[in-house]
């Protein structure tokens, strides 16, 4: 545990080290998104979250979503150059290499926990205070953390073997980015491209964050139980992946 926690102070801290902002990039990056993303769609496009709220309301709803997606899509662009940036522990140390993916879901749940208290203030300022179904959403991080687990082990494992992983993330992220329901709400959208869309992972996660955040709802209890079974056997199967593989990492690399 002690090494996890110095591994995730050191990527934690040395993301803002030597920058005249430091850590109030932190808060700076996700409220600057924020901040485009209701221009655009909020105040150009003039789309409104099922009238609740107007262009605020839409904010809130939309920063909601990308507390969710940023976390995801911080683990999933990372985990392609885990290993490769790592090579010291691959060829001259012996070192647990599955930690490195672990410690990048931790930091991404990190961030994750300030753009939540950012979206605390946003509300308290815009709206007032909100409903306090807020306190439970650490269990979206609980059911988030082993897909997140899953996504480092399986692409931090393929960016060894295959050096394209790095561009085909890029494009599975931006595509992530629109089939997720973010900009807008997957009860608007019906027949099967309605059950297409579930089948995202993301999907449940950012209504579940909305409900909680927003709508005062609480997820069913069954259904965060399985999502979060699928989740760790999802993660369970990568990490068997990730050690299949490393003993082609030190000479791959």
């Amino acid at each position: 545990m002690g090494l996890i926690a110095e591994l995730v102070r050191r990527e934690f801290s040395g993301r803002y080290q030597g920058s005249l902002g430091g850590l109030m990039w932190a808060l700076v990056h996700p409220l600057f998104l924020l901040s485009i993303y209701t221009l655009v769609f909020g105040v150009v496009l003039k789309i409104h979250w099922d009238g609740e709220g107007g262009t605020l309301g839409y904010a809130l709803h939309l920063f909601a979503g990308l507390i969710v997606f940023n976390a995801f899509s911080e683990c999933l662009m990372k985990a392609p150059a885990t290993i490769i940036g790592n090579q010291n522990f691959v060829k001259k140390v012996v070192f647990p290499l599955e930690m490195l993916p672990l410690v990048n879901a931790i930091v991404a749940l990190l961030h994750a926990a300030i753009g939540m208290f950012v979206w605390f203030l946003c509300s308290v300022l815009l709206i007032g205070i909100p409903k306090l179904s807020i306190l439970l959403f650490p269990l979206v991080f609980l059911a988030m953390f082993p897909l997140l687990l899953g996504v480092g082990w399986l692409f931090s494992a393929l960016g060894v073997v295959l050096r394209d992983t790095g561009q085909a993330v890029g494009i599975i992220g931006h595509v992530l980015l629109f089939v997720t329901p973010i900009f807008y709400s997957i009860d608007n959208i019906s027949g099967s491209l309605h059950s297409i869309l579930l089948l995202n992972p993301l999907a449940l996660l950012v209504g579940w964050m909305r409900g909680l955040l927003l709508g005062g709802s609480m997820p069913g209890l069954w259904g965060v139980v399985c999502y979060l079974a699928v989740s760790v056997l999802f993660a369970c199967g990568a990490l068997y992946f990730f050690r299949r593989l490393r003993p082609l990492f030190a000479d791959l690399i």
